[in-house]
């Protein structure tokens, strides 16, 4: 029986350190790749220590902005600058909207009682199953004929949408949570439903619309396929797509699009760190529920 335990738990143990492993060995790799000179970087066999650490990679696509091959005489930290203002644009104003809508939406579908709300919320969370590649094919002609092609509104409209629903849903298990008798109470002295959700319920549940306004930020961050096809100038790139433009036809800037990609990392890890207190106490009150 003890051989037995030990063994469970050395296997559990060598578990744990190879998904620690696979997850952390390519974030070592493009942090490595980020302050190695050229010459160890494109070294074999690979230096898994650089010998010579620079932060020029940094500089270049922070400050300096030399150009590069493939850019089509954009610099390196205009590229960059135009992406990361992107990405906070785009990210900032989806999260707001759904701070805004997803809550009315899981209230209503919570606690007010009208005609196929079962299958309207069905219908509605089940946006959540569409894949994305085979709705980008119509997307692209649907955002072509709508002029959003390239614009920063297209994008956040595409994001809200996705979110909604599967924040939304997340709402509604957190407001199912709350006692319906504080509710009663503040009808009863004379709150309208507009006014028990804004004064009473959201306060109630606010851990739970912060974890999902921080995940809706970082879905919304992360986004790549996309922007990718629904967008093909810096005008409206995020930062994820406009770190590809690394990428040329004969040479990839490995340093550059690494440092780049370091860059793009920060704000998430930043908000996760900051928050991570709201994401476990609000995904751990009530969002189980349907």
């Amino acid at each position: 029986m003890k051989i037995t335990k030990l063994s469970y738990k050395v296997l559990f143990g060598v578990a744990v350190l190879l998904i620690v492993i696979w997850t952390l060995v390519p974030f070592y790799w493009v942090l490595i790749s980020a302050i190695s000179p050229r010459v160890e970087l494109y070294a074999k066999p690979p230096h898994w220590i650089p010998e010579n650490p620079t932060l020029k990679p940094f500089y270049t696509v922070l400050v300096t902005g030399e150009g590069f091959r493939g850019g089509g005489g954009v610099s390196a930290a205009e590229l960059i600058r135009k992406g990361l203002y992107n990405s906070l644009v785009i990210a900032i104003v989806t999260t707001t909207m759904v701070m805004v809508f997803s809550p009315m939406l899981g209230y209503a579908f919570s606690r007010l009682r009208f005609p196929g709300r079962n299958l309207w919320f069905m219908l509605f969370i089940g946006i959540i199953a569409l894949p994305s590649w085979p709705v980008l094919i119509g997307l692209f002609s649907q955002f072509s004929y709508l002029r959003l092609l390239d614009t920063k509104i297209g994008l956040i409209l595409l994001s809200f949408t996705f979110r909604i629903p599967f924040e939304t849903w997340f709402m509604k298990g957190y407001f199912e949570a709350v006692p319906r008798e504080v509710e009663d109470a503040a009808l009863i002295d004379g709150c309208t439903h507009l006014g028990t959700l804004f004064r009473v319920s959201i306060p109630m549940v606010m851990p739970g619309l912060i974890a999902v306004s921080i995940i809706s930020f970082l879905f919304t961050w992360n986004m790549f396929s996309a922007p990718l096809v629904l967008t093909y100038t810096l005008k409206s790139k995020p930062l994820t797509v406009a770190i590809t433009e690394f990428i040329g036809q004969y040479f990839v800037h490995w340093d550059l699009m690494s440092a780049a990609a370091i860059i793009a990392i920060i704000p998430p890890v930043v908000v996760v760190l900051v928050f991570q207190k709201f994401i476990v106490k609000g995904l751990s009150a009530g969002a189980v529920k349907a």
